[in-house]
């Protein structure tokens, strides 16, 4: 996949206004947002997914904290993050589409996808696939930004047969990062059906 911009996605702006009116660290998501890309991007020769679905990965990954506005600890604040995306009168994407970027924001952290957490109801089945994939490709970054130091600056992944081994360009102590990418990179291992490594690259 071509590693094309997305300033051009009408639903961008849409997703700029929410960010002005919710979001207090827009240079953290935007971070997580770049890193959220370049992994779908580097990962596009395994998993061939279409254009639309990167598209979505960076609304979901723009949108992710939204809902730590609703709640001052950050307690469910996943949950309100996806239920602020859906209450949101978009214009530029259909209802299935807004379902679909609020799970993958939902799923940033905590719990993987439970059969009960349909991404929308008159599409359970066929869009898990879908939301499992792009669910995957978002905690990883978000971990990569785990101090809002922007201290990972790059990601790129490959896979094999045995395993996905992501490279990650920190000039400076990325500890912290490291260290929660292992833990959220669950869902991503499960997509892939084999294990991640994360390491520095060289």
């Amino acid at each position: 996949m071509t590693a094309q911009p997305l300033e051009s996605f009408p639903a961008l702006a849409e997703a700029e206004a929410l960010l002005a009116k919710y979001e207090e660290e827009p240079s953290h998501v935007r971070h997580v947002a770049k890193l959220a890309d370049a992994l779908f991007t580097t990962l596009a020769p395994w998993h061939q997914r279409p254009l639309a679905e990167r598209q979505w990965l960076r609304l979901a990954a723009l949108l992710h904290d939204i809902g730590w506005s609703q709640t001052p600890t950050g307690r469910g604040h996943h949950k309100e993050s996806a239920r602020l995306i859906t209450e949101h009168p978009w214009k530029s994407l259909p209802p299935r589409e807004v379902a679909l970027v609020a799970q993958t924001a939902r799923y940033h952290r905590k719990k993987l996808p439970a059969a009960h957490h349909a991404p929308d109801p008159a599409h359970p089945t066929e869009d898990r696939p879908t939301v499992d994939h792009l669910a995957g490709n978002l905690p990883i970054p978000v971990a990569h930004d785990r101090t809002h130091t922007a201290q990972v600056i790059a990601v790129q992944a490959q896979i094999t047969p045995t395993r996905l081994l992501i490279e990650t360009t920190a000039p400076g102590d990325w500890s912290a990062e490291r260290r929660m990418a292992q833990e959220k990179k669950d869902l991503l291992e499960r997509a892939a059906d084999r294990p991640i490594e994360i390491e520095a690259a060289e």
